[in-house]
């Protein structure tokens, strides 16, 4: 009989709070939870070093980085190593679309993720040929995750990478995305 199993008075009163927690923080992120899994984890993008430095930038200078972050995705995807093409197509879209809380303490405080200081970030640059650019980038960096996850048999997440290249407002067909 363990402590937290549940089958004693102390377990099931750790279990309740658990549940009560779970829900509380759930309720704090329903905005969140709407967002793909990839535009999720651009909050945890934001606090390397570089990241927070890059998305500074020019829209010129983060394209840069982007392109160098999709393409060192696309060598990892050649070499089969799906996990690592993930993290830099996940990290080749994070600098033109990502959210960020305004609660720098988010992680060590009781708050949490939290919807009334999440800040979503569509940066489109200044001209429409900007725009036209980052919602293409956007799109491909989808696809190329749905790809990823495909091969993962994670086909729930690939599907939802798909419909996140279609909502990317890219006005291209598929076939036009795969350079």
């Amino acid at each position: 009989m363990s402590l937290f199993s549940g089958d004693n008075e102390i377990g099931n009163i750790l279990q309740q709070a658990v549940k009560l927690k779970s829900h509380q923080m759930n309720e704090k992120r329903k905005t969140y939870e709407t967002w793909p899994f990839f535009v999720q984890h651009t909050l945890f993008h934001g606090e390397k070093d570089d990241f927070k430095v890059w998305r500074q930038l020019p829209f010129d200078e983060k394209r840069v980085h982007c392109e160098r972050l999709k393409e060192e995705g696309n060598v990892l995807f050649k070499q089969g190593s799906w996990m690592d093409a993930i993290e830099k197509y996940e990290e080749a879209a994070t600098l033109v679309h990502y959210c960020y809380s305004t609660d720098p303490g988010w992680r060590k405080n009781q708050r949490g993720i939290d919807d009334d200081v999440l800040v979503l970030v569509d940066d489109v640059g200044c001209t429409e040929e900007d725009a036209k650019w980052q919602r293409k980038h956007r799109a491909l960096c989808a696809l190329n995750l749905a790809a990823c996850k495909q091969k993962l048999d994670k086909f729930d997440e690939a599907i939802k990478a798909c419909d996140a290249a279609l909502e990317s407002g890219a006005k291209k067909t598929a076939g036009d995305f795969f350079e």
